[in-house]
């Protein structure tokens, strides 16, 4: 049987490996049971003329897609989520719908932004994304057999669930070995895999963000509560003096107070336990009074003196009495009762450095993400980032070393949402029309464009029409798709610089967003004392005129 805060992975790898290691640098106990193995499928690529955008709802297309990828890097990318718009990305692709939900989301969002004919790379095993989507099977994620011994593992446990497909079949694991199910903790990625999980689990906790960051610090913070609630670490949670409901955040202010009144407690536990013992521990007072006790040179016993007190008492004839006998047995008992105290003690003052430990990690974490945020906030003003740069490098540098010096290279040739909307208002007559015709062709061309036969429901491709498309959708911050659209016009080999402008934004917000997500759950680094560096001089010229998308 596990430990009771214990913590299970059962989604496939690579994303299993990955998910162990945020955990176990929480310092939790973590069990990696993949339910799932993931293999390629033979499959044909569709002609990609057909087609608006690419669904991908999963990085398992991108790893086990193949080399028919490259024949459909040419559309634009609707994924899911965070972390697979990343793996599409790193593969090549133009991502330009990144969702927040589950795939009916994304489907939903891309149509609000003009994708009405989608093709799906999916696994074999998938649910319907709704109408204009077309589904190719690239992958398959098949269940793995779990022996009864494995199976016992869940119990007492957090289990993670990332997808709806673990969910059904942890059920059908658990209920074949005869499991109980009401000892398990599951932390879910969303509700709908909540849903699917059904009941009778101890609890059921939902990620605030489908996202395997969000679902890492849920699983965290659950398996630290089941550990005070269990009886074996640290016993009843309502006797602890640091005890907050755990339907609250804890504060930072109010645990630092609590853990200088427990010094403080310690401190006066060990006072009580000195006058305790010279009052009642017969070895303990006697030391101390033949110490008081004896006379000083040159004067007589039982002579008069202020500072003399008798080490023993005297009898009617004026002589010492004999000491009582020791009681051994009482003795032994009150050494007993000590000897458990000062474990008492201890297991406070371990609980005190724990604390201590955790309260720096989370002013580490807010450190991070504040310089992320400020590194944002210099981004879209246009700024350099001065001293945010030699933060970002010490923070960030090791854990994200590619996203770390992209964010700093285009920092140093920032580009705005306004100078992007500038830029094509810029080269907007020229990207209309295609250059380079004779007055036939140009003749021709405009005779074509009087009648255009398009099916019902999907974007209009007349030029103006996507140049409307292209700064409707940079006036909502969808830049990648805003790019898109400008690269199908007739004339997207005069806006080659416009282009580079938007990818060189695109690609530093990304880098930001992986920044920000590698701050919040805690992996940014504590900064070392640096050398202190001039700044270079730069020119006026440098510093005092924005840059051009149109012309960059």
């Amino acid at each position: 049987m596990t430990s009771p805060h214990a913590v299970v992975v059962v989604r496939p790898e690579p994303g299993n490996a990955r998910t162990a290691v945020a955990l176990r640098a929480l310092g939790l106990d973590v069990r990696q049971v993949p339910l799932f193995a993931v293999t390629p499928v033979d499959w044909s690529v569709p002609d990609p003329a057909g087609f608006d955008g690419l669904l991908l709802t999963s990085a398992n297309a991108v790893r086990h897609g193949g080399t028919g990828l490259d024949a459909l890097k040419r559309l634009p990318v609707v994924a899911v989520g965070a972390a697979t718009a990343a793996a599409a990305t790193d593969a090549g692709f133009a991502v330009a719908v990144t969702g927040s939900g589950d795939a009916r989301d994304a489907v939903s969002e891309a149509r609000d932004r003009g994708f009405a004919r989608l093709l799906h790379l999916a696994g074999r095993d998938r649910a319907p994304t709704g109408d204009g989507v077309e589904a190719v099977t690239v992958y398959a994620s098949d269940a793995v057999p779990i022996d009864a011994d494995t199976a016992r593992s869940f119990a007492d446990a957090v289990v993670l669930l990332h997808s709806e497909r673990a969910s059904t079949w942890l059920k059908e694991v658990l209920v074949t070995a005869g499991i109980d199910r009401s000892g398990i903790e599951i932390a879910a990625i969303s509700a709908a895999v909540a849903e699917a999980a059904g009941t009778g689990w101890a609890v059921v906790s939902i990620a605030p963000q489908p996202s395997d960051p969000a679902l890492v610090a849920l699983a965290a913070a659950r398996a630290n509560i089941r550990a005070i609630d269990h009886p074996v670490d640290g016993g009843d949670k309502h006797a602890m003096s640091d005890y907050v409901p755990t339907d609250r955040p804890r504060a930072r202010g109010p645990r630092m107070g609590v853990i200088i009144a427990l010094t403080a407690l310690a401190f006066i536990a060990g006072l009580a336990l000195m006058a305790y013992a010279a009052r009642k521990l017969p070895w303990f007072g006697a030391t101390a009074s033949t110490t008081a006790g004896a006379p000083v040179a040159g004067q007589k016993a039982g002579a008069s003196n202020s500072g003399y007190i008798p080490s023993q008492p005297l009898g009617p004839d004026g002589q010492p009495q004999a000491a009582a006998p020791v009681d051994t047995a009482v003795l032994a008992t009150r050494e007993a009762t000590l000897a458990g105290q000062l474990t008492a003690l201890e297991a406070r003052t371990a609980a005190i450095t724990t604390d201590a430990a955790a309260a720096g990690g989370q002013a580490t974490r807010a450190e991070g993400l504040l310089v992320a945020f400020a590194a944002r906030r210099a981004l879209d003003r246009g700024v350099g980032l001065g001293y945010l740069e030699e933060q970002l490098r010490l923070r960030f540098g090791q854990a994200q070393p590619r996203a770390t010096m992209l964010l700093i290279q285009s920092a140093r040739q920032p580009v705005t949402l306004e100078d992007l909307r500038q830029g094509l208002d810029a080269i907007a007559p020229d990207i209309t029309s295609s250059t380079g015709e004779n007055w036939l062709d140009t003749i021709q061309h405009q005779i074509d464009s009087l009648i255009v036969l398009r099916k019902a429901g999907t974007p209009s491709p007349m030029p103006a029409d996507r140049l409307a498309r292209a700064r409707r959708l940079l006036g909502a911050g969808q830049v990648e798709a805003a790019r898109a659209e400008v690269a199908r016009l007739p004339g997207a080999a005069q806006a080659g610089n416009w282009i580079d402008a938007a990818r060189r934004y695109v690609v530093a917000r990304q880098a930001l967003d992986l920044i920000e997500n590698t701050a919040l759950i805690g992996q940014a680094g504590q900064p070392q004392p640096a050398p202190v560096v001039m700044p270079t001089p730069q020119t006026a010229t440098e510093t005092d005129t924005a840059p051009d998308p149109s012309g960059i």
